[in-house]
């Protein structure tokens, strides 16, 4: 029997493909920078039947993976404790 995929995850995993394709990656700072806004987002879609809720509210020149974990679509690290290294 085939797995059904989610249409939800679908739709999340093709929006986010949009704004990265349409993203600047700044080596030297370690940075993705997003050029394109919402609205241009909507219009890249062309197409009815998507949920406008799953298009994340990005800006152009909005910092989208940050090397230091700050960036607005990405998780924010977990700090680890505890000691590093070997025994």
């Amino acid at each position: 029997m085939v797995h059904k995929r989610s249409f939800d995850k679908f739709q999340r995993r093709t929006i986010r493909n949009i704004i990265f394709k349409n993203a600047y990656i700044d080596k030297y700072k370690g940075e993705i920078i997003s050029r394109v806004s919402r609205l241009d987002v909507l219009c890249l879609l062309n197409c009815e039947g998507f949920n406008v809720s799953l298009i994340p509210d990005v800006e152009k020149g909005e910092v989208l993976i940050d090397s230091r974990g700050k960036g607005s679509l990405q998780t924010p690290h977990k700090e680890v404790e505890g000691r590093v290294g070997r025994k």
